[in-house]
C-alpha cells in the first residue's frame, strides 16, 4: 500500500511539472516573455520541492529502477512541449552548432575558418542558420569531440530541430546514468528529480538545445565507472571524452588521481591521467594536422568576454576589467589547489570546483548551471540549489535589450542571484551550531 501511495505522489508531482512546461511552451518566444517564464520557473520548482520533501520517508518497493523510470518518463514529457512548440530564442548557440556540424560533415575545419570567411560564402547561402550565428567573425570555440558529434548530427539532418531532439535523447541517457549512480551510492532515487525536472534544465536542453548533457554524460559516466569494483581504464577514457567535449569536464580525473595517490597508488594515478589526456588528444588530432592547435576563439573568450559576473564585477570596479580577470584566475587556481589538498571524493570535489568557477568567472550564462544541477542529486547543497533556481534571472537581459538598454542584466540581478545563496551558506552553519544538542 505504501509503495502505491509513493508512486502516485511521484506521478502527481510529475504531472504538475509537465503542465508547467506545457504552459511555458505556450509563451512561444521565451525571450519576449522572460518575466512570465521566470514565474513559470518558480512554479515549476514546487513539484520538485514536494518530491524532495517526500524523501524523508524511506522509499518502499518496487525497486529504485522503477522510480528512475517514472522520473525519466515525466522528464521526457516535460521536455516534449518545449521541443515541439518553442524555438531557441533565449540563446543562439545552437545555430553555431548546426553550422559547425555542417562544416565538419563537409570536411572543413571550423577552427580555421570563421563563419563569415569569404571561402564559405557559397556554403552560407545554402545554410538557413548562417544569419543567426553569433559572432560570425570568430572561428569555433567548442572542443574537438563536440565538433565530431555536431558533424555526425549534421550529416543526418543539419537542422536545429534535429539537434535539439538529439540533445534531449542524450539528456535522457544522462538521467539514467545519474539514476544508476544514485543507486550505487545507496541514495534515494527520488533525488533525481532535482535534475530531471528542473525548469532551467528542461528549457536549456529542449528549447535552446545546449550540448551540456553531452559532456555531463561523459563526466557522470566516469564517476559511475570509478565506483565500480572493476573500474579498469573506463573512467579515465570517459573523463578524457569529457575533456574533449567541455574542457572543465575532465577535472574529476584529477581528483580521482589524487585519491589514488593518497592510497599510495601513484603509478595508477599517473597512468589514469595520461590515459585521459591521450583520449582527449585523439579527438583533437585530426584538427591539428595542419599544424595549428584546434582552439579557435578560445583565447578571445578567456581574455575578453564577460556577462553576469559576481566577484569579477566587484573587482572590476576596484582595479579594472582585465586586471580583475587575472585576479579571479589566480583565485580559481588557489581554490583548485585547496580542493586538491583537502581531497573530497571526485563528485563532491568537482561540484565545489565548478561552484567556485561560477562565482569567480567573468562569464556566467544560465546553462552553465547544468553542471551544478547534475551533481546536486549526489551531493545536495541548499545554497547551490538556490543558485540554480536564481540563474534564470540573468535572462532579464532580453527585457533590458527590448527597452533599448543593450543585452545586459539589470544591476540588481547579480546581487540576488549570488547574494541569496551566500546568505543561505552563511545561515546554515549558524543554525546548526545554535540547534540544541542531545
Amino acid at each position: 500500500m505504501g509503495s502505491d501511495r509513493q508512486r502516485a505522489q511521484l506521478h502527481i508531482a510529475g504531472l504538475c511539472a509537465a503542465l508547467v512546461a506545457l504552459l511555458t511552451s505556450a509563451l512561444g518566444d521565451l525571450s519576449a516573455h522572460v518575466p512570465l517564464w521566470l514565474v513559470a520557473c518558480g512554479v515549476g520548482f514546487l513539484p520538485i520541492a514536494a518530491v524532495l520533501a517526500l524523501t524523508r520517508s524511506p522509499l518502499r518497493p518496487p525497486s529504485a529502477r522503477a522510480t528512475v523510470l517514472v522520473v525519466l518518463g515525466w522528464a521526457l514529457l516535460i521536455r516534449l512541449p518545449l521541443l515541439l512548440f518553442t524555438d531557441p530564442t533565449l540563446s543562439d548557440d545552437i545555430f553555431r552548432y548546426v553550422w559547425e556540424g555542417r562544416m565538419v560533415a563537409g570536411g572543413l575545419d571550423p577552427y580555421d575558418l570563421a563563419p563569415n570567411h569569404p571561402a564559405l560564402t557559397r556554403m552560407a547561402l545554402d545554410a538557413p542558420e548562417w544569419s543567426l550565428i553569433n559572432h560570425r567573425e570568430l572561428p569555433a570555440i567548442y572542443p574537438a569531440a563536440t565538433q565530431w558529434v555536431f558533424g555526425a548530427l549534421a550529416s543526418v539532418s543539419a537542422t536545429t530541430g534535429f539537434f535539439r531532439a538529439a540533445m534531449v535523447a542524450v539528456d535522457a541517457a544522462l538521467i539514467c546514468t545519474l539514476g544508476a549512480l544514485l543507486h550505487s551510492r545507496g541514495r534515494d532515487p527520488r533525488w533525481l528529480v532535482l535534475y530531471a525536472w528542473h525548469p532551467l534544465v528542461a528549457v536549456e536542453v529542449a528549447s535552446s538545445g545546449h550540448y551540456e548533457p553531452l559532456a555531463l554524460l561523459a563526466l557522470v559516466g566516469g564517476l559511475l565507472a570509478w565506483e565500480s569494483p572493476r573500474r579498469g581504464v573506463t573512467p579515465w577514457l570517459l573523463w578524457g571524452l569529457a575533456i574533449a567535449t567541455k574542457y572543465i569536464g575532465g577535472a574529476a580525473a584529477w581528483f580521482a588521481a589524487r585519491r589514488l595517490v593518497e592510497r599510495g597508488h601513484w603509478p595508477l594515478a599517473l597512468l589514469g591521467l595520461v590515459t585521459a589526456g591521450l583520449c582527449a588528444l585523439l579527438f583533437a588530432l585530426p584538427f591539428a594536422l595542419d599544424g595549428r592547435p584546434p582552439i579557435g576563439s578560445l583565447g578571445t573568450y578567456v581574455q575578453h568576454w564577460g556577462h553576469n559576473a559576481s566577484v569579477h564585477a566587484l573587482l572590476t570596479e576596484l582595479i579594472g576589467y582585465h586586471p580583475a580577470r587575472k585576479v579571479v584566475a589566480l583565485l580559481f587556481v588557489l581554490w583548485a589547489a585547496w580542493l586538491t589538498w583537502t581531497g573530497p571524493e571526485p563528485a563532491r570535489a568537482f561540484l565545489l570546483l565548478f561552484a567556485g568557477l561560477m562565482v569567480l568567472s567573468p562569464v556566467v550564462h544560465p546553462w552553465y548551471g547544468l553542471w551544478l544541477i547534475a551533481l546536486l542529486p549526489l551531493v545536495p547543497s541548499p545554497p547551490l540549489i538556490a543558485l540554480s533556481a536564481l540563474l534564470p534571472l540573468s535572462y532579464l537581459a532580453w527585457t533590458t535589450q527590448a527597452s533599448g538598454g543593450g543585452w545586459v542584466t539589470p544591476a540588481w540581478v547579480p546581487w540576488v542571484e549570488y547574494g541569496v545563496p551566500l546568505m543561505l551558506a552563511l545561515a546554515l552553519p549558524a543554525s546548526r551550531s545554535s540547534s540544541p544538542r542531545r
